[in-house]
């Protein structure tokens, strides 16, 4: 039975918020065990664990799409099938995923991540650990896709917050027993295979058909890659430019150089544990109202549109006034001499960025993938060239700028699309875009307060601002998108 718009969106919050509060325990101890080097390794292996959940021809997204649209046309009988294809399809390109990690770790390890001479056979072995639970990170997503179509937040969220803390939790706990990286990175393999199985089994709970004969059928092939052939672009191209910086950090600055940045980024881009709860829940929504109901999927994106923006803007100008206490309070006066500039740019970034990824949603569930997809090729090598001078002139400060710059230009393409798809004029667009550029400008100005108790008192005139105007949306939102 699929659950309503805020409840599953507030179990995907949970899903996002129980692990972060696990994180902002175990950073620190991390840390202090590991040391900054590894610590920054680690990191990186985090990063590959999501960049790869990706590699799967977007077929997972292919699949909640089109799953969700038969649930609409009264058409389950079809389900089965299409959900072993998809896996077929995704258990292949999982192995492939894991060959190319396997084949590239010397290199990655003695070359580009520029590691210290005394820990590259170290991050060698942990790559290739690391590499044997590929295939089962990719068929997760393809499962976790399956009960998103279905709508049940509620058990996506039973594995992924145990898995989520596991991410943080399981490595802390490793350490007293086994010293090094290869210890925490195999911990970290394990909980991925253990979310694999939890998943799947979920999916044989609510679909029992699924026990029956597998059949692959070859006409399921079209229109799961029809869709996903573009979303694969999207999903290899999008997370590259998402990834890159701190890629680029380690090759062209140092492994400890990535620590003073993506500390400060794994803190402020937890903010999208809040789009990202209610994109989940916005994406089958649009897939099977698309077509049917084309005014409400249109009145359903400007809702969650406005709504975002109110909740958001609060704890985007928290994060932005107190970067610099909040980071000397966490992890010490060291992380916010260095990190702390990197942190309120890319709160600003973050912010934009949301929005964004309410655009890209609409235009996922349209179909229209396409679209997202030659945005993001277009934009990589020009993001490239500005993230590498920026790294060479300004280390990682002008990493952080070439990133905001990066989704700005992304967000406003995005949104002028979905206006575009509407058919619809511009108005909207313009509303959104106009509001969020004085909101920058208004923190901007605001940061430069010194006295850190005037800021405190902005604060709270804009937290009463947006708590006088939120119920009404969530009124709306919860109108716009019942059943």
């Amino acid at each position: 039975m699929r659950i309503g718009f805020f409840r599953g969106a507030l179990w995907n919050l949970l899903g996002s918020v129980l692990p972060l509060c696990a994180g902002l325990f175990a950073i620190p101890h991390l840390i202090s065990s590991l040391g900054v080097e590894r610590f920054g390794l680690l990191n990186i292996s985090w990063l590959l664990v999501g960049y790869f959940s990706l590699f799967d021809l977007g077929l997972g997204r292919s699949l909640t799409r089109l799953v969700a649209e038969r649930l609409a046309a009264a058409q389950s009988g079809e389900i089965p099938k299409l959900v072993h294809t998809a896996m077929g399809l995704m258990g292949w390109l999982g192995v492939g995923a894991a060959l190319l990690v396997a084949v590239l770790s010397p290199w990655l390890a003695s070359a580009w991540l520029n590691v210290s001479i005394a820990l590259q056979q170290e991050t060698s072995i942990a790559l290739l650990v690391l590499a044997g639970t590929l295939p089962f990170v990719v068929l997760a997503a393809g499962w976790r896709g399956v009960l998103e179509a279905y709508g049940r937040f509620d058990l996506v969220n039973w594995v992924r917050i145990p898995l989520g803390v596991a991410l943080f939790v399981a490595p802390l706990l490793v350490l007293p027993f086994a010293d090094g990286l290869v210890p925490v990175v195999g911990a970290l393999a394990a909980t991925r295979i253990v979310g694999w199985w939890f998943c799947r089994y979920q999916c044989y709970l609510i679909i029992p058909s699924l026990a029956g004969e597998v059949r692959f059928d070859r006409a399921l092939l079209k229109p799961l890659l029809s869709f996903g052939g573009w979303m694969t672009v999207s999903n290899l191209v999008g997370p590259l430019m998402v990834y890159a910086d701190r890629f680029l950090i380690g090759g062209m600055i140092s492994a400890a150089a990535v620590a003073y940045y993506a500390t400060p980024y794994e803190m402020v881009t937890r903010v999208w544990v809040i789009p990202g709860a209610m994109m989940g829940v916005l994406f089958p929504i649009i897939a099977a109202q698309f077509h049917a109901d084309r005014c409400r999927a249109t009145v359903a994106y400007e809702r969650v549109m406005k709504t975002l923006f109110l909740v958001l803007l609060p704890v985007v100008a928290l994060l932005f006034l107190f970067a610099e206490e909040g980071l000397g309070w966490w992890l010490g006066p060291d992380f916010a001499l260095n990190g702390y500039f990197v942190a309120r740019v890319l709160v600003l970034g973050v912010f934009v960025n949301a929005l964004g990824q309410v655009a890209i949603t609409v235009l996922h569930g349209a179909g229209r993938a396409d679209w997202a997809a030659k945005l993001h090729l277009l934009e990589l090598p020009f993001y490239l060239l500005v993230l590498a001078i920026g790294a060479t002139w300004y280390g990682i400060d002008g990493v952080a700028v070439a990133w905001l710059l990066r989704v700005a230009v992304d967000t406003t393409v995005m949104i002028i699309l979905v206006q575009r798809l509407w058919r619809t004029d511009y108005r909207f667009a313009w509303l959104i875009l106009g509001s969020t550029v004085v909101a920058m400008l208004a923190l901007a100005l605001t940061g430069e307060i010194v006295v850190g108790a005037v800021r405190a008192g902005l604060l709270c005139l804009l937290l009463l601002a947006c708590g006088i105007l939120l119920p009404r949306q969530l009124r709306l939102l919860a109108k716009a998108t019942a059943a």
